[in-house]
C-alpha cells in the first residue's frame, strides 16, 4: 500500500509540474550565439601545440577517420586536423607522447568573427559570450 501511494504521489507531482509549464513556462533555451551552454566533460575540439610536437605521426596513424594529416612546415612535420572529418574519439590525444594534442571545452566553432582563436587552456579568444549552466534540483525544477 505504501509503495503504490509513493508512486501515485510521484505521478501527481509530475502532472503538477507539467501543468505549471503550460501555464507559466520557464525558459531553458540558450540564446545562441550570444550565450553558450557549458559542458564539463566534453570531448571538444583538439588543440595542437606545435612547439611540443615531435612529428612522430602517431596521431595520424591511429585516427580512424583519417582526419589528421602531417604537413611539412620548414622541414618539420606537424599534424593538421580536418574537423569536418573528425569524430572526436580523442585517440590522437591518448597516443601523443608529448601532450602536444590537447582537449578543449569548445564544442562549437560557428562564429561571425573570423579572428576567433582557441587560446591556452582551451579558452575562446576574441568572442564576447555568456556561459549558461543549468542545475536540476531534486524536485525536477530547472535552475538557470
Amino acid at each position: 500500500m505504501k509503495r503504490s501511494f509513493s508512486k501515485l504521489k510521484g505521478h501527481i507531482n509530475a502532472i503538477f509540474e507539467a501543468v505549471k509549464e503550460v501555464v507559466r513556462p520557464s525558459t531553458i533555451t540558450v540564446q545562441y550565439p550570444k550565450e553558450i551552454r557549458f559542458y564539463e566533460n566534453i570531448r571538444g575540439y583538439i588543440q595542437v601545440e606545435a612547439i611540443s610536437c615531435l612529428g612522430c605521426a602517431r596521431c595520424a596513424r591511429i585516427c580512424p577517420a583519417n582526419a589528421i594529416i602531417m604537413k611539412n612546415v620548414n622541414g618539420r612535420y606537424y599534424p593538421t586536423i580536418d574537423f569536418g572529418k573528425c569524430i572526436f574519439c580523442h585517440f590522437c590525444i591518448d597516443v601523443c607522447p608529448t601532450g602536444a594534442l590537447r582537449n578543449t571545452t569548445v564544442h562549437d566553432l560557428a562564429f561571425n568573427n573570423p579572428y576567433i582563436t582557441i587560446g591556452a587552456g582551451g579558452k575562446i579568444k576574441g568572442r564576447d559570450l555568456k556561459v549558461v549552466t543549468y542545475e536540476f534540483e531534486k524536485d525536477l525544477k530547472v535552475k538557470r
